[in-house]
């Protein structure tokens, strides 16, 4: 009788292997493995040519403008608002990494993204309208580490790295 019960058992145990690998392919084909605990990773950035990157004055930063992406720059870093979260990365292509609220710089940390989105359409307005006049500093973003010194960004027909108050000095104030 144990026999009986054991190749019974036996039986048992391979019919229900056999009818649950057809069952679990499906559902370990949709399964998805996340490393940031309960911060999802943001899209891929996907642009035609590295997105033109204005200041914003009131912040204190400068924001990719004219693609759809909610990219800042200040420092050598980029960061990306997206889904409620905050990432950093050295160039506006990422990789990406999860940055808490706190961490953030002072002018991305004092205002909601909405209200950086209002500084940005201004800019972005004044930008579209002024064409290659536009006298506000700019760059071009790159996918790696941003630049580094002042001089690299741009500021409209002015040298770069020329404010407005530094133009006209005479030879005794070089």
């Amino acid at each position: 009788m144990w026999r009986h019960t054991k190749q019974l058992m036996i039986l048992t145990g391979l019919s229900l292997v056999v009818w649950m690998v057809p069952v679990s392919v499906p559902v370990w084909a949709g399964v998805d493995v996340n490393i940031n605990i309960g911060v999802p990773l943001p899209p891929a950035i996907v642009v035609e040519a590295p997105p033109a990157m204005v200041f914003l004055a009131e912040p204190g930063v400068y924001v990719a403008v004219g693609v759809p992406y909610d990219i800042f720059f200040i420092g050598d870093h980029y960061y990306y608002a997206h889904g409620g979260y905050w990432y950093w990365a050295p160039g506006y292509g990422g990789p990406w990494v999860h940055v808490v609220d706190r961490s953030l710089p002072p002018g991305l940390r004092r205002y909601k993204v909405e209200r950086l989105h209002e500084f940005r359409e201004r800019e972005f307005q004044r930008y579209t309208a002024e064409g290659p006049k536009y006298r506000g500093r700019r760059f071009n973003a790159v996918a790696g580490p941003g630049p580094k010194v002042r001089d690299e960004m741009k500021r409209g027909p002015m040298e770069p790295g020329k404010g407005k108050h530094e133009r006209g000095r005479g030879k005794h104030e070089r």
